[in-house]
């Protein structure tokens, strides 16, 4: 039964009652057989498994917290956290793009304010960080079939992001972790933790320029000059309206990437 004041949103596809049984279990504390996935200070994050159309799948709990007091008062005015990650995932599949399935929608209200929300979301098997896939199959590029392996990969990166800004769409953390490559041939990309992420009749040029820093933010040695040139010109073919401001958007994105890298002491020249 659901709790009182609790009110759950499920997929459609995902209206089992056993799984909701296990999400109930988890967001009441009762964790045995769930396994802690590390994350901020602002979230609780739970593996788990359960019997769902027709066999037992994986999935994640994300509880959100508020940061602060803005925070605690902001979802007077707007969704909540857990929201607007369901919707910002939406968004994504909506056009065309891979993220992790949202399964449920959590959200437990006082007086009708959210006092707490989560979502479920299916794993998605087989995927990795996008920095650890590339140590894995690109590491030590002295084997021509890898290194065209690795160009090709380079490239649909570049053409995933190139197809999100061209339908006007920006993912406000395009950090690695938030990146996850599945394994395949070919591999397939998908974007995560969409929190923030939203669509505009058209992309506002320093939202298009963050993701392109935040994609430019990984310093691995596997990742070198020509590939940063290859995933933008991949990125150039999804958006051929920049392509004559090219070397333009090249030093804007090099000089904001520089100032962060610099920012987080991790800049080596």
């Amino acid at each position: 039964m659901v709790m009182p004041s609790l009110q759950l949103q499920f997929h459609p596809a995902y209206q089992c009652s056993d799984l909701q049984g296990r999400i109930l279990d988890i967001y009441s504390g009762r964790v045995e057989g769930a396994d802690p996935i590390q994350s901020s200070a602002y979230a609780k994050v739970f593996a788990f498994d359960a019997p769902c159309q027709g066999g037992v799948r994986s999935f994640f709990y994300k509880e959100f917290f508020f940061r602060n007091l803005r925070d605690r008062f902001s979802v007077l005015f707007r969704a909540s956290r857990a929201k607007r990650a369901w919707t910002g995932a939406c968004i994504l599949a909506d056009h065309g793009l891979h993220t992790a399935m949202p399964v449920c929608l959590g959200e437990q209200r006082v007086l009708g304010i959210v006092k707490r929300n989560f979502l479920v979301t299916q794993a998605i098997p087989d995927a990795l960080e996008i920095e650890k896939y590339i140590k894995k199959h690109f590491f030590r590029n002295d084997d021509p079939k890898k290194v065209l392996r690795k160009r090709k990969f380079i490239s649909l990166f570049g053409k995933t992001i190139g197809k999100m800004h061209r339908s006007g769409i920006f993912q406000g953390d395009l950090r690695e972790r938030n990146v996850l490559v599945q394994e395949g041939d070919p591999p397939e990309i998908y974007l995560i933790d969409n929190e923030r992420t939203s669509r505009y009749p058209r992309l506002p040029e320093r939202k298009r320029l963050k993701n392109l820093v935040q994609a430019n933010m990984n310093r691995i040695p596997e990742i070198s000059r020509t590939d940063r040139l290859r995933f933008f010109c991949a990125y150039l073919g999804e958006n051929p309206d920049l392509v004559p401001f090219k070397k333009d958007w090249i030093r804007k994105i090099l000089r904001k990437t520089r100032a962060r890298l610099v920012g987080k002491g991790r800049w080596a020249s």
